[in-house]
């Protein structure tokens, strides 16, 4: 080939390769992304319909409860009753007990906890002189703790001074 041939050849080889290049780069473009299924929209759970109220538990015979005067731990000739038929009846069916004492909200929480333990306690005793064996009675006071009635009158405080003794 002649010089000339040679400098048009490397001429048009520069210009191919300089025609193939631009100043702006081409960025290869990226395939779709792969697309799945949207999710199906969530189930919809059929609630059942709310059953009606279920029978109220049997109770035990009665609520037994022993209920005391204010800033007091000795039995009533009530309190002295319901303790005589709870007695029988633990003898009877060789059951224990649970005597929570309980207060009213008046007063403060050591104070009425203390008093509480008095309750709980003095009812044991009277379990104990008629002849309950002592191992099958346990005590807790609650103190204001846990109210049975609401309200803050006389009648719902009056109500909340109370052991309540559980057979078990």
């Amino acid at each position: 080939m002649s010089s000339s041939g040679l400098a048009i050849a490397a001429s048009l080889s520069l210009l191919a390769i300089a025609g193939g290049c631009s100043h702006e780069q081409k960025v290869p473009t990226a395939a779709p992304p792969i697309t799945q299924a949207p999710p199906p929209p969530p189930r919809k759970v059929a609630t059942p319909a709310p059953a009606a109220e279920p029978p109220e538990a049997p109770k035990q015979k009665e609520d037994l409860a022993v209920f005391f005067d204010f800033d007091s731990a000795l039995l009533k000739d009530e309190g002295r009753h319901v303790l005589q038929s709870v007695a029988d009846a633990v003898r009877k069916q060789n059951a224990s007990l649970e005597i929570d004492g309980n207060c009213d909200e008046l007063g403060t929480t050591e104070y009425n906890l203390a008093l509480g333990e008095e309750r709980a306690r003095a009812a044991k005793s009277y379990l104990m002189h008629l002849g309950v064996p002592a191992c099958r009675i346990a005590t807790i006071s609650y103190g204001s703790q846990r109210p049975k009635y609401p309200g803050h009158d006389d009648d719902a405080r009056a109500r909340n001074r109370r052991d309540d003794v559980i057979v078990r």
